[in-house]
């Protein structure tokens, strides 16, 4: 008999949820919110930049802000496409009956669900970088516009790529001020002890006349002063304090501030780590930009820059590459600003160049945006599947109106 009384209050629940997931209602609520985050998200944009708005209300399950004095709590844009999909889901397709009349409508539904899904697999497995090269260089790796590791490599002749220790982009942004964190590895003869992380930071002289007022560290006549963080996620420079302590305990620890305030951004210059001595070896660290490898090389052969008569202004650019693959070979092609290259779910766009201030002869790089998206195509079938459905609705509209029409002349005649 409980088993019974269960088992009803669980049908009953789901029908509860199935009803409120398939209602009009719900659809109207979330249109209508999503309207104001669209709004909110625009004008924060103009405060926060175009990353830290997009992160905050569109990315997010939930928005914590406040109006004056009031607090707003707001169901994120992330949280609105979810209910979206489901209702979409739920109310337009498996609700709704099915009659040859709605075939139209049920295929116009699905490609927009298919939109939807486009969106949330591209959130969640999308990743995008640049990769900057002089022409005659050669590359796999793309870098990351906005995260940044630390580094720890040993600097002995024979040291590989495999030897190197890395903090995570996502566990090196989530240390706070006054709570160090410590890290220890087999392969390193000391404990890495991390502090005082800051997004945006500059190493200044403690003779400098804002660092006078500073309780930060001292380390080597200098300090890492937090700075506001910049409106572009991509122009912060982030900092921190480290200590290396040998697990051996005879030798005195090591100190250091690391900073991305050192790393020089020239696709011909390698950045330059801190070098310190300890156990008899030399090692190195650093803050460097967050990398990985494609499964094929890129070489520029030749970039093109034309610049508008009489102005430094680009007029047109782009660039001239080899796609180099072990087993396919050598394969020569264009990257122009509105012709990208696709390949093996990787996309370069033509999408910048420098170094900036140069000159008319000057050696200059090409830099092309590297995104990875599995659902790079599915707004295109999407769109191809909503407007075949638009299409379907289209004729059997008409059919049906020419039949009603023929059917009242019928009518009228007799």
């Amino acid at each position: 008999m409980a088993n019974k009384k269960t088992q009803e209050k669980e049908t009953s629940l789901l029908k509860v949820l199935y009803k409120f997931f398939t209602s009009f209602k719900l659809a109207t609520v979330v249109f209508v919110l999503m309207t104001i985050v669209t709004l909110f998200g625009t004008l924060a944009q103009v405060e926060m930049g175009l990353f830290a708005a997009k992160e905050k209300y569109f990315h997010s399950v939930w928005i914590i802000d406040e109006i004056g004095n009031f607090p707003v709590f707001l169901p994120g844009g992330g949280l609105l496409m979810a209910f979206l999909f489901i209702n979409m889901s739920l109310g337009a397709v498996v609700k709704v009956k099915k009659r040859w009349k709605g075939a139209g409508t049920l295929i116009s539904h699905i490609g927009m669900l298919m939109l939807f899904g486009g969106a949330f697999v591209t959130w969640g497995l999308g990743t995008d970088g640049y990769m900057a090269l002089y022409p005659g260089m050669k590359s796999d790796r793309v870098e990351s516009y906005r995260k940044w590791q630390l580094e720890v490599m040993p600097l002995n002749d024979d040291a590989s790529a495999d030897e190197v220790w890395i903090l995570p982009a996502d566990e090196l942004s989530s240390i706070r001020p006054r709570s160090p964190r410590s890290y220890t590895t087999d392969d390193l003869p000391f404990e890495i002890i991390v502090s005082d992380y800051s997004p945006n930071a500059i190493p200044t002289p403690i003779t400098a006349p804002m660092a006078a007022g500073s309780a930060a560290r001292e380390i080597d006549g200098f300090k890492l002063l937090p700075q506001q963080k910049a409106k572009e996620a991509a122009a912060n420079i982030p900092g921190c304090y480290v200590e290396f302590k040998p697990k051996s305990g005879d030798s005195d620890n090591i100190s250091a501030i690391l900073s991305a305030y050192s790393f020089r951004f020239d696709p011909g210059e390698s950045p330059m780590p801190f070098v310190f001595e300890l156990e008899g070896q030399k090692f190195g660290a650093l803050i460097a930009k967050k990398s990985w490898h494609i499964p094929f090389e890129v070489q520029l052969d030749e970039f093109i820059f034309d610049r508008h008569p009489g102005i430094s202004m680009a007029r047109n650019y782009e660039s001239r590459v080899t796609r180099l693959e072990t087993d396919k070979g050598a394969k020569p092609l264009e990257i122009k600003m509105n012709e990208p290259m696709r390949y093996e779910g990787y996309t370069f766009f033509q999408e910048s160049f420098g170094p900036a201030g140069s000159q008319p002869g000057d050696r200059m790089y090409s830099q092309f945006a590297v995104a990875n998206n599995p659902a790079d195509q599915w707004p295109l079938w999407a769109l191809v599947v909503t407007s075949i459905g638009l299409g379907v609705h289209f004729v059997i509209m008409l059919l049906d109106y020419m039949a009603r029409s023929r059917k009242k002349r019928i009518q009228a005649a007799s």
